[in-house]
């Protein structure tokens, strides 16, 4: 082996090393994202469920806000293999509600993407 393919060797290790820094770095950045969109959400419905108070409809718009606001700690807090993990058991448990739910979300990006 000679000196050339020692260096292209260490390239590709290096090269490799940062891809997988750069990977996490990406994710953490859209997983701050996505829990501070969370947050302002959860923020926003529970500002207007204070602000009619005396519609039925506030004790559910507070419920939402609530699940929201959890959801939002939980993406900041956890780690990608914790949320792999969690996910394939709720997969597991309710393969039927999962089906559901990517299907709504599929049509909603569906609906997005068209506009």
């Amino acid at each position: 082996m000679n000196n050339s393919d020692k260096v292209e060797i260490l390239s590709s290790d290096v090269s490799s090393t940062g891809s997988s820094s750069r990977d996490s770095s990406t994710f953490d950045d859209v997983k701050q994202l996505v829990a501070d969109k969370l947050h302002a959400a959860a923020e926003t419905i529970q500002s207007k469920a204070d602000e009619n108070r005396q519609s039925p409809i506030a004790g559910y718009a507070s419920t939402a806000a609530g699940w929201l606001d959890d959801t939002s700690s939980y993406i900041r807090n956890a780690d990608s293999q914790r949320i792999t993990s969690d996910i394939q058991n709720q997969v597991r448990r309710n393969p039927g509600r999962s089906l559901l739910i990517a299907g709504a979300a599929g049509l909603l990006l569906g609906v997005l993407i068209r506009r």
